[in-house]
């Protein structure tokens, strides 16, 4: 099996003791471009992302986040139960701890800042991994694909009652 690629935090951190005080400045505005740019790609996304340590703490949340919930931009650091008490942390976190290729789903619904339903994907940070490392989460607003599933339903509810009661009317019109 061959080594796992080594990021460039990994490469960083195994030659930070032979930095002089230029390259660790180099380092550090290169980290903080990657920063910035992953920042500004995340909040462009209209899904919510929110990343939780192993205990469901909340590391990292995007704008749609909080446009999703309702919740303030400085709620890093809170409980993930406490923004989300429609979301099974345990079962989530069951999911991290086992390791493997896995990905939850889960559809809810909130009911604030706006009654909508959400669907969340879960999938530990560590991939395959056994052992806790934190989970990714995304949350998609699935309230206008409910809706027009549920016209489609009604739809094909409404035509199927209408093709019945024209077999009605013409079975009556046409006595035996």
């Amino acid at each position: 099996m061959p080594p796992p690629k080594s990021s460039f935090l990994d490469k960083v951190l195994g030659r930070i003791g032979r930095l002089d005080a230029e390259g660790l400045q180099t380092v550090v505005q290169r980290l903080a471009r990657e920063r910035s740019f992953l920042e500004t790609l995340f909040n462009t996304i209209e899904d919510g992302v929110l990343v939780v340590d192993e205990t469901g703490r909340i590391l990292y949340l995007n704008q749609a986040v909080t446009r999703l919930l309702g919740v303030q931009a400085n709620t890093e650091g809170r409980q993930l139960k406490e923004i989300l008490p429609e979301v099974d942390w345990e079962k989530i976190s069951r999911l991290d701890t086992h390791g493997g290729p896995q990905v939850l789903r889960h559809e809810f619904e909130v009911e604030y800042p706006r009654p909508r339903f959400l669907r969340l994907y879960a999938a530990p940070l560590d991939g395959e991994e056994t052992g806790s490392s934190g989970m990714a989460l995304i949350l998609h607003d699935a309230t206008e694909a409910r809706q027009k599933n549920f016209e489609a339903i009604e739809s094909e509810r409404v035509q199927a009652l209408t093709l019945l009661a024209a077999s009605v009317a013409h079975e009556i019109g046409n006595p035996l």
